[in-house]
């Protein structure tokens, strides 16, 4: 049976953040886009919606970054899925920093998009962890951005997302240094002990190696 991997990008992210992984022989891999979300979705809904992108037959795995191991999480619950491989995520609400409680408690994330996001740029280079010219890039490509529709839906998303249960299969990969999911409050199958955020560009080696030994 052929095996297939879908890759899922983080936040504001896009295919261009798996650049630097090498991935076991005998998948056939496939980027999953991002779809745009209707008002108010519920991210169940939006999953499954996502999921009916997944036309590959045979076993299924989904790899996401951030808030895209969220999302591989959710679309698990609408297809069979042989692996959910986190990156730099969460996979139990509980998992959550408490400042995100605080944030939701208070409402603070339906402040204007002018008081949230256009004056983010040095509050994001100092979260992601950033260390090289290519991820600067990225990240500065995702801070010009204007359109705020899918970054508000997405952080609602987040805020409010429960979730309990932890699938079979599941390979969880997160950096000591995170800070947008700091290690403290998460439980991974693998740390990389010196890994940010962005560890999926500059750590790839390592994550390559857990791959290997995870996937083959």
């Amino acid at each position: 049976m052929q095996k297939h991997l879908y890759l899922i990008s983080g936040l504001g992210a896009d295919e261009r953040i798996f650049s630097n992984l090498r991935f076991p022989a005998g998948y056939q891999v496939h980027n999953l886009q991002w779809i745009t979300p209707l008002q108010d979705e519920p991210i169940s809904q939006y999953a499954a919606r996502m999921a009916k992108n997944i036309t590959a037959d045979g076993s299924i795995s989904i790899m996401g970054v951030s808030f895209g191991g969220i999302m591989s999480l959710e679309i698990a619950r609408h297809i069979p899925v042989e692996k959910n491989i986190l990156l730099s995520s969460i996979k139990l609400s509980a998992e959550k920093p408490p400042y995100y409680n605080w944030v939701k408690r208070l409402g603070l994330y339906k402040l204007p998009d002018q008081v949230l996001y256009q004056r983010r740029n040095i509050v994001v280079k100092r979260f992601l962890n950033i260390e090289t010219e290519a991820e600067r890039t990225l990240v500065n490509e995702y801070l010009a951005k204007r359109d705020y529709t899918y970054m508000r839906w997405a952080v609602n998303a987040i805020l409010h997302w429960e979730n309990n249960e932890i699938p079979e299969g599941l390979v969880h990969i997160h950096g000591g240094k995170d800070m947008p999911f700091p290690l403290k409050y998460v439980k991974p199958t693998h740390v990389i002990p010196d890994g940010g955020h962005f560890m999926v560009l500059n750590r790839a080696k390592e994550i390559n190696r857990i791959l290997e030994e995870t996937m083959s």
